[in-house]
């Protein structure tokens, strides 16, 4: 029984093996626009939807998304911010509306010429997650 328990483990794990994608074939353009842009960047993983190449990386402890179209142009850029980065609309709005909750991780967004902002609140009943504009407008709450 053993022996059949060990196969059929071995199984399952080679076909995961054999199930992964294969390397997305990332255009020459695209991947000068990280190399370029990011020569720092470590731990890169690239993905792509609908003509759209997303990478994924750090730099330093920080971590980044860019999704690119095939020339390399840049359509939209996250990344991980302090909370010292916020602008200071946001820590006012955190502090007069959401009372009572400390700022966690944060994260600046960068698409079409226009930053938002994610924001890790924290307090004794638990977590949520709020989009700001740079004004310190909410723009959408999520628990």
């Amino acid at each position: 029984m053993r022996v059949i328990t060990i196969f059929f483990v071995m199984t399952l794990l080679s076909a995961g093996v054999h199930a992964q994608k294969p390397p997305v074939a990332v255009p020459e353009p695209a991947a000068k626009t990280i190399s370029t842009g990011y020569p720092a960047a470590s731990e890169l993983k690239w993905t792509e939807k609908n003509g759209r190449y997303k990478a994924d990386f750090k730099v330093g402890k920080t971590d980044h998304k860019v999704w690119m179209d095939g020339t390399g142009a840049v359509l939209k850029h996250e990344y991980e911010i302090k909370k010292a980065e916020l602008p200071k609309l946001i820590q006012e709005a955190v502090l007069k509306d959401f009372a009572g909750y400390t700022i966690g991780d944060c994260e600046k967004t960068e698409e079409k010429n226009v930053a938002t902002y994610k924001v890790e609140l924290k307090n004794a009943q638990g977590k949520k997650k709020v989009d700001f504009t740079s004004e310190g407008k909410v723009i959408e709450k999520k628990k």
